[in-house]
């Protein structure tokens, strides 16, 4: 991990991800881009007000990002650069981090309106849309701490491929200690497709090099499911995949709308495996 791009507007919950970030950077001795991205505000009345130049609008932004970046560097131990672009913010994310061709991006964690974005923010939630490398979530108050449980949850019904299992191999190598449970979360009485067997034939070779374990829970309801298992077994973080035929699309489209995404205060790696 050479590059992590951490996104920032400033807020309590995206300053705590930076920090997060700051700390792995320094961990895995990667180089740490702030890039803060914003949109110039539009009248949405007949009320005069007074319109700040873009210049000062750039200028203001500049600053707050060189002041945090600052103190980034003061706990990386090492490169920060700031950036400040003007756009879309989830898509100068997605784009700026294809450019300077980062590994990881990290974003905060803050509640909104729909189930997606409960659980992660309108902005964040285009993001994990979007991208085309891993994201990992950041929740507002919880600190960088060593890893030693990671759940990654899944249904079998895909194969995780080499490229995804990139980051989850470096940040296992960056805490030696590391345990990874695969869990499956299962509707009673329920039986495994051809499908989903194949699936976790495949998945054992590509978990060789990591200290893992599998375990399956049953329950009516895959959020509940899995809610009740990350309750009973705590972990630093966890895991899920993002493909357009396994349960972490389905959660995105809104389809399933269970409890989970209100209860997740853990940092939340989503791998992405998109076409």
């Amino acid at each position: 991990m050479k590059s992590i791009l951490v996104a920032t507007d400033f807020s309590v919950p995206s300053k705590n991800a930076a920090r997060y970030a700051a700390q792995l950077a320094k961990l895995a001795g990667a180089k740490l881009t702030l890039l803060h991205a914003y949109l110039l505000p539009t009248p949405v009345s007949e009320v005069p007000y007074v319109m700040v130049s873009v210049d000062e609008l750039q200028k203001d932004n500049e600053k707050a990002a060189a002041e945090l970046a600052e103190e980034l560097r003061a706990i990386s131990g090492g490169e920060v650069l700031p950036m400040v672009t003007i756009g879309m913010p989830a898509d100068e994310v997605v784009y700026q981090s294809k450019e300077i061709g980062a590994d990881l991006l990290v974003v905060g964690m803050r509640g909104e309106s729909t189930v997606l974005d409960k659980l992660v923010g309108s902005t964040t939630s285009a993001i994990l849309r979007k991208s085309h490398i891993p994201v990992l979530v950041i929740p507002t108050g919880r600190t960088f701490e060593p890893i030693k449980q990671i759940t990654y949850a899944t249904d079998y019904s895909y194969t995780m491929n080499v490229r995804c299992l990139k980051t989850l191999r470096e940040i296992s190598r960056l805490h030696p200690e590391t345990q990874l449970t695969v869990v499956n979360i299962q509707r009673p009485g329920e039986i495994m497709t051809a499908e989903q067997i194949s699936g976790k034939v495949r998945l054992e070779p590509l978990l060789e090099e990591m200290k893992h374990e599998y375990q399956t829970r049953e329950n009516i309801n895959v959020e509940d499911g899995l809610s009740e298992f990350l309750d009973a077994n705590p972990s630093q973080m966890l895991v899920m995949v993002a493909h357009k035929h396994n349960w972490w699309e389905r959660l995105v489209s809104g389809s399933h709308t269970g409890h989970m995404v209100h209860k997740i205060n853990m940092p939340y790696l989503v791998l992405q495996d998109k076409d």
